[in-house]
């Protein structure tokens, strides 16, 4: 006897992924697999580069990875690497500090910011879900999400 649901493979077919972007921007990971590919990357660009500007990031490898997103370039594993080493180092900052001072202050929330920064460059740098992930880290390197997530859905409707 059939479910009132329909087979599994329509169950299956609803079943709707989740992403982490939505957490902060309800809707905002279908809106944004649902633009263009340009529109996409100009998105990617400008979620990065606020959150460099958030964080204070000025390391060179920062500044060569979001040229190498704007111009539509996947960036090299050695690149990724680096970046994943400054996430791990500043991410290791942060706990140290938390844990140090027993709570979470001023600096160390710019360690996590940072980290935070280093990693939507990474995952920026890769493809499909990581784009996802790259709008989710450099949403996070802010202490006021909302201003950039309608920022970012202006660049949607562009």
């Amino acid at each position: 006897m059939e479910s009132s649901l329909g087979p599994a493979s329509e169950r299956n077919e609803k079943v709707k992924k989740s992403y982490r972007i939505d957490s902060v921007a309800q809707g905002f990971a279908d809106e944004f697999l649902r633009a263009s590919l340009p529109s996409q990357r100009a998105i990617l660009v400008a979620a990065c580069d606020a959150g460099l500007r958030n964080a204070g990031v000025v390391e060179p490898v920062a500044s060569n990875a979001l040229e190498l997103i704007r111009s539509g370039s996947s960036g090299t594993d050695a690149l990724r690497k680096d970046l994943d080493g400054l996430v791990a180092q500043y991410d290791e900052e942060y706990f140290s500090r938390s844990e140090e001072e027993g709570r979470v202050d001023l600096k160390a929330m710019v360690k996590f910011s940072k980290a935070r920064a280093f990693a939507a460059l990474s995952y920026a740098l890769g493809e499909g879900d990581d784009w996802l992930e790259a709008l989710y880290e450099a949403v996070s390197t802010m202490d006021e999400q909302k201003p950039i997530v309608e920022r970012l859905r202006e660049l949607l409707m562009a």
